[in-house]
């Protein structure tokens, strides 16, 4: 079970948010980008001054806009964003990784629901990442060996490590929530408590606890 696929439609994709916001989300029965998604979420985890930043940066190819108006996912968990969360570094949450949980789903199930979407090659919020809208180029666009790796930090032979590791496989619009294959939690208490969520609305995607696609050790909350 998720073991990644090597064809690009066959990849699979990760979008984390608070175990609270799954309510809302399963209520709507669709996933909202940051510029459509206003009140609905009961909890930010997002970085406000990055989120600011995705509403400048243009998307250089069709459908176009801007990155705030697409449903966000990396290509592999433990983002650069992730580890800032971890480490307490985003002002207005300090709530760790544990109430975090990753919706999933494939590139294949994307296009299946015939949805436009896009990918870039680099963290969204950097205003020289590359945007591409031809699937054919996923694989040379995109640093796989980095998504692989365990560490993504930046080096002085390679200053954008971190800004490739988080490249981003983007949806226009919005993302309907049956697109969603599995939600994976850090821990069993956190999966049980998912789990009793998507029951009560009667949505029947496995729940599944994966602790490697989070931070772990003493400083990682």
């Amino acid at each position: 079970m998720l073991r990644q696929g090597r064809a690009p439609e066959k990849r699979f994709i990760m979008h984390f948010t608070h175990i609270d916001n799954l309510r809302p989300v399963l209520a709507d029965g669709i996933l909202y980008p940051d510029a459509l998604v206003g009140d609905r979420l009961t909890t930010e985890v997002g970085d406000r001054d990055i989120k600011a930043a995705r509403r400048r940066n243009a998307v250089t190819c069709e459908p176009g806009g801007c990155p705030a108006d697409y449903v966000p996912f990396y290509f592999a968990p433990r983002s650069p964003m992730l580890y800032r969360i971890a480490r307490g570094g985003v002002a207005h949450y300090q709530d760790g990784q544990t109430s975090l949980v990753y919706l999933v789903t494939t590139i294949q199930d994307v296009r299946r629901a015939r949805l436009p979407w896009v990918f870039s090659n680099g963290n969204c919020g950097a205003p020289t990442t590359e945007y591409f809208n031809d699937l054919h180029l996923l694989d040379t666009k995109i640093d796989w060996e980095l998504q692989e790796a365990v560490m993504w930090t930046s080096t002085p032979e390679d200053p954008n490590r971190a800004t490739r590791r988080a490249a981003e496989f983007l949806v226009y619009g919005r993302l309907p929530w049956h697109v969603i294959r599995w939600v994976v939690a850090r821990t069993t208490a956190a999966a049980t408590a998912a789990s009793d969520i998507l029951k009560q609305a009667g949505s029947s995607q496995q729940v599944l606890v994966r602790p490697r696609w989070y931070y772990n050790g003493r400083k990682y909350r």
